[in-house]
């Protein structure tokens, strides 16, 4: 008979990843391994920035960071987001004049991908694949397969049978509703040379929704019967942490207020122009206030920040040491970055059967309670009009119907912690692959 001891159960304690996409913002990012904010020492790289982030990289590997390179297959291939920075990959032998078909996902290509991967020392791959569309699931998923198998071949014969590769799904949440979909993605990642499956999911929002939380959390469940630990790309706020803390994704991948939320919009349709612009200045910028868990644009931030005890309330500038809207556009990447880092290194500390209940308190909670606090704040009519922003009562009524969805939600939370059939059984930890130029060195040598 199998003695399972109870306190050992309680106390488990299953580490949480946190993997930074690199972007284009490069000198950032090296100000941000610079000042700690990178304890994961996981980044993500993008193909066609391998060349030009080259001094960048040797600094990250020199350190000990798992380098993960995106190919950016994916973009290629689609015929709205090929002709975009992806065109510029450093494995393509030219810039293309039109989308990669799946006849292009052949030896040749997996050949240069092995290449440029072995020649900069990256430690995984994301698997190159294609946006997975309702209307051609199954036969996208296996064409998707048999091309990770070329790719680990071609691997093996540059060099690289020490680089691991990241199976990649990129595609709407409602897929993981559909049986049949799932039930392939299972078979064909248990008979997958991969390491990891990514999954960027359009639908996954940054705000979280009870409803939402509850059925993804069911959906990841069923595909860790591949056996491989999740990571949700694309994936910052407190509904991908809450996933997480159900202990349903191994780790969560994204970058500092770019690249934390998909959605598909622009690889099903062409992208339209955009009109929310402001003045001269162009588009809207968004930022992430501290302690709020969701995105305001500039003008609305500035605005609150305006008001009578908008200052204290919106920066908490006793624990930031942000105490002006200046200050805080200037820190805003930064802000986002330390705050999302932080809130997966303080779950991944707490053992498994908390998380929940560590989540609703810490992070849901005092979000809802400041999103509260603000929506109370006195909005000067006339300051609104002159930054633009259209109606303070809707930025009010904003703040209290979010303050209303974090309380649904940690009341989800509750339910599926006390609900014995609402229980998941936990994420598998993502071993970490880097190591430092020292250490690689001496490989050689050897």
């Amino acid at each position: 008979m199998n003695v399972i001891q109870l306190d050992n159960f309680r106390s488990h304690t299953t580490p949480l990843a946190t993997i930074v996409r690199v972007g284009d913002f490069n000198q950032q990012f090296a100000h941000y391994q610079s000042q700690n904010l990178l304890p994961g020492k996981r980044a993500v790289i993008d193909a066609y920035n391998v060349k030009r982030q080259a001094d960048l990289l040797n600094d990250l590997r020199a350190v000990g960071f798992e380098l993960i390179l995106d190919t950016k297959a994916a973009e290629l291939a689609c015929p709205f987001k090929w002709n975009g920075q992806s065109r510029k990959a450093d494995w393509l032998p030219s810039e293309p004049n039109r989308a990669l078909s799946s006849n292009d996902f052949n030896e040749s290509m997996a050949t240069s991908i092995a290449e440029l991967a072995v020649e900069n020392k990256f430690h995984i791959v994301l698997a190159p694949s294609r946006y997975v569309s309702d209307a051609s699931a199954i036969k996208t998923l296996e064409q998707d397969h048999e091309f990770m198998m070329v790719l680990r071949s071609a691997l093996d014969r540059a060099g690289g049978s020490h680089i691991a590769i990241a199976s990649s799904f990129i595609g709407r949440l409602t897929l993981l509703g559909m049986e049949d979909v799932t039930k392939r993605m299972v078979s064909l990642n248990r008979d997958a040379p991969t390491s990891a499956l990514w999954l960027r999911l359009s639908g996954m929002r940054r705000d979280p929704s009870a409803q939402r939380i509850t059925k993804t959390a069911r959906r990841l469940q069923f595909l860790q019967e591949s056996g491989l630990p999740i990571v949700l790309d694309y994936a910052a706020g407190l509904e991908p942490l809450s996933l997480a803390a159900l202990g349903t994704a191994s780790g969560l991948s994204f970058g500092a207020l770019a690249n934390d939320q998909f959605s598909d919009s622009t690889w099903v349709k062409p992208s339209k122009s955009v009109e929310n612009s402001v003045g001269d200045s162009g588009r809207q910028q968004f930022a992430r206030a501290p302690g709020l868990g969701r995105n305001f644009s500039h003008a609305e931030l500035q605005l609150m920040s305006e008001a009578p005890k908008g200052k204290r309330l919106l920066f908490d500038p006793s624990n930031t040491g942000i105490g002006t809207f200046e200050e805080f556009k200037s820190k805003s990447k930064e802000t986002a970055l330390r705050e999302a880092v932080e809130a997966i290194a303080g779950l991944s500390e707490v053992p498994n059967t908390r998380r929940p209940d560590h989540v609703k308190t810490t992070h849901i909670e005092q979000c809802a309670r400041k999103a509260r606090q603000l929506s109370r704040l006195e909005l000067n009519g006339n300051r609104a009009a002159e930054l633009k922003v259209k109606s303070p009562e809707s930025l009010t009524r904003r703040l209290s119907e979010y303050a209303s969805s974090l309380d649904r939600t940690g009341s989800a939370l509750e339910k599926i912690v006390s609900d014995s059939s609402l229980r998941f059984t936990g994420s598998k930890t993502l071993p970490h692959l880097g190591k430092s130029k020292k250490s690689d060195e001496m490989g050689e040598t050897q």
